[in-house]
């Protein structure tokens, strides 16, 4: 065993005697609590951790500014703001028999890797939801359950005013039926990488173009785990849900492993879902408010 490994396993056993595992609902109880807590979410996965650690990811590279404002919400303990990790932590549900292998051993390695960062930071909290609330079926082995979630999950949106923050080729919701049970759709469309860049710029348009009522549905990288914050902080509700729609898409084609989808941008693939303006559906070119790249 290298060296490195050896270290890493000492300061786990360690990390696991001083350190409690973090409390994290299932996906589940996740939409059910906010379903009865009406409050808004942030996700943070292994690029978030990446983030604050110094480290610059796919789209999205090291920024003092929002290593800072990511320490910031990972210590928020609100029962009204829901801060989301990866659930695996709970044998219940992170096993062989749940996830399919290169999830199982992709995230196994995952917090061999960094247990101390996901339990120092997010150790102290409450209640934690599972940020893989939107990762709803391709890691699955069990995908028969899936068509049962999805119905559960478009009760968040259920008969709301959705307005969008996406990157501008992620195009939630076009041309599928995940958000069909909203009462209208508007987006703000962002630049697909390095958002973190326009964040005052993002922050001003939806105070300009949203409404309190509104639900703000976010598909930014690491941006949106921090703005989901912010807005809830000044009266806004805001998902940080990405990947969502490409999970559904997935879904709907029945894929067995990740693939590229038309007109949207799917980083995990390298598919970045340019598509000229006239070939682009009118419905979906009315519901955009503004543009920010």
């Amino acid at each position: 065993m290298k060296i490195k490994n050896v270290l890493r396993t000492i300061r786990n056993l360690l990390t696991r005697k001083f350190y409690k595992n973090p409390n994290v609902l299932s996906d589940l109880d996740t939409i059910n609590y906010l379903l009865k807590n009406k409050c808004s979410i942030s996700r943070f996965g292994d690029g978030e951790l990446s983030i604050i650690e110094g480290t610059s990811i796919g789209f999205q590279k090291a920024n003092e500014e929002l290593k800072n404002k990511m320490i910031e919400v990972s210590k928020a303990n609100d029962k009204n703001f829901l801060v989301c990790i990866p659930d695996i932590f709970s044998p219940k549900t992170f096993n062989k028999n749940n996830l399919v292998d290169s999830d199982f051993i992709w995230w196994k390695k995952e917090k061999f890797r960094r247990e101390f960062l996901w339990k120092k930071y997010f150790n102290k909290t409450d209640v934690l939801g599972d940020a893989f609330i939107s990762r709803f079926y391709l890691r699955k082995n069990d995908k028969s359950k899936v068509e049962g979630y999805v119905k559960k999950l478009k009760q968040l949106w259920d008969k709301r005013d959705i307005i969008f923050v996406e990157g501008e080729n992620s195009r939630l919701g076009y041309r599928n039926d995940l958000f069909d049970n909203a009462n209208s759709t508007k987006r703000i469309l962002c630049p697909a990488s390095n958002a973190f860049d326009n964040y005052e710029n993002i922050l001003n348009s939806i105070k300009n173009n949203v409404q309190k009522h509104d639900l703000i549905i976010l598909a930014l990288g690491p941006t949106a785990t921090v703005m989901a914050y912010d807005l809830y902080k000044i009266g806004f509700q805001a998902y940080d849900l990405g990947h969502i729609d490409v999970e559904y898409e997935w879904f709907k084609m029945k894929a067995l492993k990740k693939e590229p989808i038309l007109s949207k941008h799917v980083n995990e693939c390298n598919s970045l879902g340019e598509t000229k303006k006239e070939d682009l559906d009118k419905e979906y070119l009315d519901q955009i408010v503004d543009k920010l790249y």
